[in-house]
C-alpha cells in the first residue's frame, strides 16, 4: 500500500529547475528516459523522508512510498506491485524500507532501475539509536540495543541481504542499482539524481529533523561507544569507501561540471 509522510517540516529547501542531459555539460550524458520506472531502497537515517518529499513534487501520482503487506516478508514482491498498479495504474516510482534489490520486483517492471542512498555507517547507526529512542520508545541502554542482529551494517544487509559481506553489498551495487546517492552530500546527490532519470521538477522542503542531537553527538564523542560503532559497522565501511571512492566520482563525472 501507499503511505504519505507526516514529519515535521523543517526550513531547509531546494527549489530549481533540472538541467538537460544534452552533452552540454548540463547534466548527465547518458540519461536514462523521462518517466522511469524506478525503485528506491531506502536504508533507515539516510534523509528517506526529504527524498520521498522530492519525488513527490517531481511524479506526483505516478510516485508511492510502499510497504510490503507481510510485515515478515523479505522485501515487496512482484505481485504485490502488480496489485497496486490495478489501484493505481500511473504508478512508476517506488520507495521504501520494504524495496530490495535482492527482489524480484523486475518481474512486475522489466526496465525497473533500482537507486538508494547510502550514509557514513557510524553516524548513520548513532542516528538509527537516537531515532529508537526518541521516537520508537526504545529503551535499551546503547550498549544493549549494538549488540542486536538489526543494528550492525544496516546498510549491507538492507542491499545485499542477511549474510552478506561489504564485498557482496559492493557487488550487487555495482550490478544492479543504477544510481546511489550520499546523505552527506545530499543536494549534489538529488541534483544527480534528478538529471540522471528525467525528473521534471526538483523541489523539497527537509522534512524529519531529530528534537535534538545530545542523544547522537554523546555516542559519537565518547571513544568507548565510538569504537562499538565502528566494529558494528565493518561491513558498512566498506560499502560506503566504495560508494565515495568509485561510485560517486563516477556519477560526479557523467553529470559534468555545472555540479560544481
Amino acid at each position: 500500500p501507499c503511505s504519505a509522510d507526516h514529519e515535521t517540516t523543517q526550513p531547509d529547501r531546494l527549489n530549481r529547475p533540472v538541467e538537460p542531459a544534452d552533452g552540454s555539460g548540463r547534466g548527465p550524458t547518458a540519461a536514462r528516459a523521462m518517466n522511469p520506472r524506478l525503485a528506491i531502497a531506502h536504508i533507515h537515517k539516510t534523509a528517506g523522508t526529504t527524498l520521498s518529499a522530492a519525488l513527490k513534487a517531481a511524479f506526483g501520482g505516478r510516485y508511492c512510498l510502499v510497504t510490503s503487506r507481510d510485515p515478515w516478508g523479505p522485501h515487496l514482491s512482484a505481485a504485490e506491485v502488480r496489485s497496486m498498479r490495478t489501484v493505481y495504474p500511473n504508478l512508476e516510482v517506488l520507495m521504501g524500507h520494504d524495496v530490495r534489490p535482492t527482489g524480484d520486483l523486475h518481474e512486475a517492471w522489466p526496465d525497473l532501475s533500482y537507486a538508494t542512498f547510502v550514509r557514513d555507517p557510524v553516524v548513520r547507526c548513532a542516528s538509527h539509536y537516537q531515532y529508537d529512542v526518541q521516537r520508537g520508545r526504545v529503551d535499551l541502554p546503547f550498549e544493549e540495543w549494538i549488540t542486536h542482529d538489526v543494528s550492525p551494517n544496516r546498510q549491507v544487509r538492507h542491499l545485499a541481504g542477511d549474510g552478506a559481506t561489504g564485498a557482496d553489498a559492493v557487488r550487487l551495487v555495482d550490478e544492479r542499482v543504477d544510481f546511489v546517492g550520499v546523505t552527506e552530500h545530499f543536494d549534489a546527490s538529488l541534483v544527480m539524481m534528478a538529471a540522471f532519470y528525467g525528473f521534471s521538477r526538483l523541489a523539497y522542503v527537509r522534512k524529519w529533523s531529530a528534537p535534538n542531537d545530545d542523544i547522537k553527538r554523546r555516542l559519537l564523542d565518547d571513544p568507548k561507544t565510538r569504537a562499538l560503532l565502528e566494529e558494528a559497522n565493518r561491513e558498512d565501511m566498506v560499502l560506503y569507501r566504495h560508494v565515495l571512492d568509485e561510485v560517486l566520482p563516477r556519477q560526479e563525472a557523467a553529470y559534468g561540471p555545472a555540479l560544481e
